[in-house]
C-alpha cells in the first residue's frame, strides 16, 4: 500500500533526524520514533511481501539504525553527515516510487454473483501457428482466460495465476510500453477477486469473447471481466500469439509480439489490418469450440451460444467488429476505443457500442468512421470524459498516479466500460435497443 510505504519512509527519516538532534540527551525519543518506524516496516513486509520498495526500505532501515548508533556515540563526522543525507535522499526516492508505483488493487466487483476464473490454450488445427492457412507444421494456439459466474466464492486468485510466466509477461509489457520492468512489478504480485477453477453457477449465461490491444495482454482486462462476471456474464479473454505481448502456446513455450511500428504509415496500417483479421478468426474459432461443446472448461458448458458478443480494446475492438462482419453467430459488439478496420460500408445489422476515450487527441478519421456506423445501423457511441486510451484497461490501475497516460479518471475506466458493456448485453438479451438513459449516466451519448 503506498501510504504504508510512505509512512515507513517518513518514520525512518524521523528516526534519523531524532538521533542526530538528541544524540547527547535521553535515548527515549529515538527509541520511540525508531520503534514505531520498524513496527510499520514489519507490517509492510506482512502486507506486501518482498516488493522492491519494501526491500529498499529495509536496507535504508538498517542504514538508519547504524547511523543512529553512530550519532549516539557522539562521534559525528563529515562522513556520517554525508551518509545521513544520502540515506534521507534514498528514502525520499523510495517514498516517491511508492506513490508513483502503488500495488495493483483490483476493485471489488459490484455484482451479486461470485466470480471464478480458469485458463486454457485451445488449438485451431485449420490454421498455422501465425493464424494463416499455409503449410506450417504447427497449428494455431489460442490462449484464453475465462471469468464466469460461480456457484461459490473461494480464495482470491493471483492476478497472474501462472507465476511461472509472470516474469516473461512483465518483461514483454515493459518492452511494449517503453517503461522499466519495475513499473509492472505489481502485475506479477497483485491479487484479483475471482477464485481459480471454482464450480460455475447453474444456468445459461451470455458470453463475451474479448480481444486486448495490440502488444497488450488479456490479463489487463481482468477488472473489466470480473465486474461483468459478477453480473452474470461469461467473459472469454484471448491472447493472440505473435501479436499479444506474451502468449503461451499449446506446447508450453511462449510467443512474444512480432508487431513493430516501422514509421511507414501505409505499411503499419496494413500490418494492423492483417492482425485484426487474424484475431477475428481466433474469435470465431472460440465460438466453434462453444458450439461443439468441446471447450474443455466447465464454465463454458453454461454458455448460451445464442447470446455471444464480441468485444475488444483498441486493435481488439477492430477485431471484434471484423469478427461480427464475418460471423453471424455474434449478436453484438463492444468496441473499446478501437479504430474499425473493416470495409468502409460495413453494416453489421446488430447492436454495436463504441466506447471512446474523452481524454485523447482529436482523431477526425476515427470520428468519421464511427459516424458511419451510427448512420448505417444499430450503433451507439459513449464518450467517457477523463479517461484516456489506456485507462479503459488495468493499465489505468497500474499507472493511476500518471493521469497524462491514463486520464484523470483512468482508475475508473474498466468499471465504467463494464457498466456500458452490460447495457449492450441487456440489449442483445432482450432484443431491444440499448438503454440510452443508462448509457448517459456513464458518459456522453452520441
Amino acid at each position: 500500500m503506498p501510504w504504508l510505504d510512505i509512512a515507513v519512509a517518513v518514520g525512518l527519516i524521523a528516526t534519523l533526524l531524532t538521533a542526530l538532534t538528541t544524540r547527547k540527551r535521553s535515548l527515549t525519543p529515538v527509541s520511540a520514533v525508531g520503534g514505531a518506524a520498524f513496527i510499520l516496516l514489519g507490517v509492510a513486509w506482512w502486507v506486501e511481501g518482498d516488493r522492491w520498495q519494501v526491500i529498499a526500505l529495509t536496507v535504508c532501515g538498517a542504514l538508519v539504525a547504524g547511523l543512529a548508533v553512530w550519532a549516539r556515540s557522539g562521534r559525528l563526522t563529515v562522513l556520517s553527515r554525508v551518509a545521513s543525507v544520502v540515506v534521507v535522499a534514498a528514502l525520499v526516492v523510495v517514498a516517491g516510487a511508492a506513490w508513483g508505483l502503488p500495488p495493483l488493487q483490483v476493485p471489488t466487483p459490484s455484482g451479486p454473483q461470485a466470480v471464478g476464473v480458469g485458463s486454457t490454450v485451445w488449438i485451431d488445427d485449420t490454421r498455422d501457428a501465425h493464424g494463416g492457412h499455409g503449410d506450417g507444421s504447427e497449428s494455431r494456439s489460442i490462449p484464453a482466460t475465462v471469468w464466469y459466474p460461480a456457484s461459490t466464492s473461494g480464495e482470491n486468485a493471483a492476478y497472474l495465476p501462472d507465476r511461472g510466466r509472470a516474469a516473461a509477461l512483465t518483461g514483454a509489457l515493459s518492452a511494449q510500453y517503453g517503461m522499466p520492468a519495475l513499473v509492472f512489478d505489481s502485475v506479477a504480485r497483485g491479487r484479483a477477486h475471482a477464485a481459480e477453477d471454482t464450480p460455475p453457477a447453474e444456468g445459461r449465461f451470455p458470453v463475451i469473447i474479448a480481444s486486448p490491444g495490440s502488444g497488450s495482454t488479456r490479463w489487463l482486462m481482468t477488472s473489466w471481466a470480473e465486474e461483468l462476471a459478477s453480473h452474470g456474464v461469461i467473459v472469454v479473454a484471448l491472447d493472440h500469439p505473435y501479436d499479444s505481448a506474451s502468449a503461451e502456446l499449446a506446447d508450453g513455450s511462449t510467443a512474444d509480439t512480432e508487431l513493430v511500428a516501422t514509421g511507414d504509415d501505409e505499411r503499419d496500417q496494413a500490418a494492423a489490418d492483417a492482425a485484426s483479421a487474424i484475431r477475428a478468426q481466433d474469435i470465431s474459432a472460440v465460438i466453434d469450440r462453444i458450439d461443439r461443446g468441446d471447450a474443455g472448461l466447465p464454465a463454458l458448458d453454461h454458455a448460451d451460444p445464442s447470446l455471444i458478443i464480441a468485444a475488444g480494446h483498441s486493435l481488439g475492438g477492430a477485431a471484434a467488429i471484423e469478427a461480427a462482419r464475418m460471423d453471424d453467430r455474434i449478436r453484438g459488439v463492444v468496441d473499446i476505443d478501437g479504430m474499425p478496420r473493416s470495409p468502409a460500408d460495413t453494416d453489421l445489422g446488430r447492436p454495436v457500442l463504441f466506447l471512446v476515450a474523452g481524454d485523447s487527441d482529436p482523431n477526425p478519421e476515427y470520428d468519421t468512421t464511427v459516424d458511419g456506423f451510427l448512420a448505417r445501423g444499430d450503433a451507439e457511441r459513449v464518450t467517457l470524459d477523463g479517461v484516456a486510451h489506456l485507462g479503459f484497461v488495468d493499465a489505468g490501475l497500474i499507472l493511476a498516479p500518471l493521469p497524462t497516460i491514463t486520464g484523470i479518471r483512468g482508475p475508473e475506466g474498466p468499471r465504467l466500460s463494464a457498466q456500458a458493456t452490460l447495457v449492450l448485453v441487456d440489449a442483445v438479451t432482450s432484443g431491444g435497443p440499448a438503454d440510452l438513459k443508462a448509457l448517459s449516466r456513464i458518459g456522453a451519448v452520441g
